[in-house]
């Protein structure tokens, strides 16, 4: 079951579960489904950073991932608010120890995609700094990819598939060696997220965004 917790301008959902629960004082458990700020309500506009898998951070405990998206979305003056999402909510600092093809989840899948469309459900303005990653194409877990656009055929909705392409724009900073849209913390401080329409090594990626939310 996901418990949400709202504090000053923090939202924090995790899995409440006690299978998930991790032995900490503060409320910390292995899955992680949403971690946000909303700091200025003048501004509509918010910065939605999506990466393969949730680390350690919670409200006021930042890790260096989110302190960076935390940063960029502030010191911008774009955005009024970000949140992190992630296409599987395991938390793991190590993507090894994340699950495996024959392992993984489908229930906290099920449950991230339900938090994440309340979530969007209340977004009007949004950009999407795709922050994956090569992780995306790990072989030992192809399911990854099938959480983000979804498999019909297997009746999983993914988490790409959310999204309104009428309020959204698909942004990041870099490419990987193999393809894939940069983490955060490889990008400079002083540099800005561009399209990724506009980066001709993620056009394939701009396709099949394009292609999975037209599918909505």
């Amino acid at each position: 079951m996901a418990k949400k917790v709202t504090k000053g301008n923090w939202v924090y959902e995790y899995e409440s579960v006690p299978k998930y629960r991790l032995q900490y004082d503060y409320e910390l458990t292995d899955v992680r489904y949403i971690l946000g700020e909303m700091f200025n309500m003048e501004i509509k506009k918010t910065l939605i950073c999506i990466g393969i898998n949730p680390s350690t951070a919670m409200p006021e405990n930042l890790d260096p991932t989110l302190t960076r998206v935390r940063n960029y979305a502030k010191q911008s003056g774009e955005y009024g608010s970000w949140y992190m999402l992630n296409v599987y909510p395991q938390r793991a600092t190590d993507p090894e120890d994340m699950h495996k093809d024959m392992t993984y989840d489908k229930d906290i899948h099920a449950q991230n995609i339900k938090s994440i469309t309340a979530l969007l459900g209340t977004l009007s303005d949004i950009d999407v700094w795709c922050a994956w990653g090569a992780t995306m194409n790990d072989k030992k877990r192809n399911f990854l990819s099938e959480l983000f656009y979804g498999n019909s055929e297997r009746n999983i909705t993914g988490l790409i598939s959310l999204f309104d392409a009428s309020h959204t724009i698909f942004k990041a900073y870099g490419v990987t060696k193999k393809g894939y849209p940069s983490h955060p913390l490889v990008m400079p401080k002083d540099a800005v997220l561009k399209d990724i329409n506009a980066i001709p090594q993620l056009q394939s990626l701009y396709e099949r965004i394009k292609e999975s939310i037209k599918q909505k």
